[in-house]
């Protein structure tokens, strides 16, 4: 799954962008909008992604199709229990470490992960300074998989970053 995040993107270069990946969303890549349920519903992409300063997720699950992917991004264990209780398919919880991606931000580590996902029955996606090698440790703090911003974006060859998340997510299957 890949969650475009593209606040500033004109219509024009969404359209470009989902046209060119089509090929890809045919081959079971699913595709969700940060934060823009415009184009989540006018393109029929899977689903779209939320913060807190985004529309409610029940407003979302009410705009969307029943089966449509709604995440979003909590920042406390609380937090993450009311938007599964309003409908999230999912949330990510960051920064575990400490990333470039939030300069600033405390990471809260994996005893803090653990509390966020104790109870909760949606998955739960580790963010925020998250490597391949830090995959495993994530799931053992009771996380159902990882998101990854720079370790892929940032990194020098993206596909064979993204292909060592994919193995190591995959390893004890």
């Amino acid at each position: 799954m890949v969650v475009l995040r593209m606040r500033d993107a004109s219509g024009e270069h969404w359209s470009h962008l989902l046209d060119a990946i089509e090929p890809l969303r045919a081959e079971g890549l699913h595709v969700l909008a940060s934060r823009r349920l415009d184009i989540a519903r006018a393109w029929d992409l899977d689903g779209v992604h939320l913060a807190a300063d985004s529309v409610p997720v029940e407003v979302a699950r009410r705009w969307l199709p029943d089966n449509a992917w709604i995440g979003y991004s909590a920042h406390c264990a609380k937090e993450a229990q009311r938007v599964a209780a309003q409908g999230a398919s999912y949330v990510t919880v960051s920064p575990i470490y400490p990333t470039k991606s939030k300069p600033g931000a405390r990471a809260r580590g994996q005893s803090w992960l653990n509390e966020v996902t104790s109870g909760l029955d949606i998955p739960v996606l580790a963010l925020g300074g998250i490597t391949a090698e830090r995959v495993p440790e994530m799931l053992s703090a009771g996380a159902s998989g990882v998101a990854a911003v720079s370790a892929i974006g940032a990194a020098p060859e993206p596909e064979t970053a993204a292909r060592s998340f994919s193995m190591a997510l995959t390893e004890d299957d």
